[in-house]
């Protein structure tokens, strides 16, 4: 379908959440990650909203979204502005997919809301507490943020970019760039809290919430990759390599949405199987 969405605004916690959504049917609520802006989703909400209703947002800070005043990155806040929209659009429950630290804040969510979850699709959440390596990629997060304090945000923004592989292979064109304002708030109050922040994964195991993860081709061994492994373990969940890097969906969507496709439909054979 044509990309014709309906525009809103809804306030929570001290911020206008901007929000857009399309078509008809069961809800897909799309959270964005440290980029922070929802228009990277709008390939996937055209494809989609024939058979759904598909909703994104800017995330509080980013882009639209402003707050009257910054503040540290709250997970769980992130978690009851996705709430809010649910409920503004008028829906008891949704199906979620997060890439990124919007995999993040999609696993906030299911641990905060489970009864709100229908399925949940997380796209190289970086837990990467999780990883064999957790050590080394904490301490040069750490020195991360030492370049952007003695640096500033361009070179540490370069040395995270080098690690984003897959974005330069050839013939894959560019993803939409988000605001200037964004990447500030991302290195400012988003990054020192996401350096090692993992939701409590095995109370959405206790809560049998429909959980699929996926892992991009293009991104190799890339350490937001592949901690993909160890969720998928941990929450006893499906598996999925998936087309494209990490913003995959964005800019090969006609080959991402098969996959997108394939796995709520194991999602929801999963389910129907299941014996408690």
């Amino acid at each position: 379908m044509e990309f014709n969405p309906t525009r809103a605004v809804v306030h929570n916690e001290g911020c206008d959440l901007h929000y857009w959504y399309q078509g008809t049917g069961p809800l897909i609520t799309f959270v964005p990650g440290g980029n922070g802006h929802g228009r990277q989703f709008n390939n996937m909400i055209a494809a989609l909203s024939d058979k759904f209703t598909c909703a994104t947002f800017d995330r509080r800070q980013m882009s639209a979204s402003q707050a009257k005043v910054n503040k540290k990155l709250n997970p769980p806040q992130q978690a009851r502005d996705i709430c809010t929209i649910i409920q503004a659009l008028g829906f008891d429950q949704t199906i979620l997919f997060g890439s990124s630290s919007g995999g993040i804040f999609s696993f906030q969510f299911a641990h905060d809301f489970p009864d709100m979850v229908d399925h949940l699709i997380s796209h190289e959440a970086p837990l990467t507490s999780l990883l064999p390596d957790a050590s080394d990629v904490w301490e040069w997060f750490l020195h991360l943020i030492d370049v952007y304090e003695t640096q500033g945000l361009e070179a540490a923004a370069a040395e995270f970019g080098a690690k984003l592989i897959g974005y330069d292979d050839e013939g894959i064109p560019p993803t939409v760039s988000p605001p200037p304002e964004n990447p500030k708030n991302f290195w400012d109050n988003e990054f020192p809290i996401l350096l090692g922040y993992t939701p409590n994964l095995s109370r959405l195991v206790e809560n049998r919430t429909s959980v699929g993860v996926m892992r991009a081709v293009r991104c190799k061994d890339a350490f937001f990759a592949r901690g993909v492994e160890d969720q998928a373990r941990i929450l006893k969940c499906p598996r999925m390599l998936v087309p494209g890097h990490h913003q995959g969906f964005e800019v090969e969507t006609k080959e991402f949405l098969p996959c997108f496709l394939d796995m709520l439909e194991i999602l929801e054979k999963k389910r129907s199987t299941s014996v408690y």
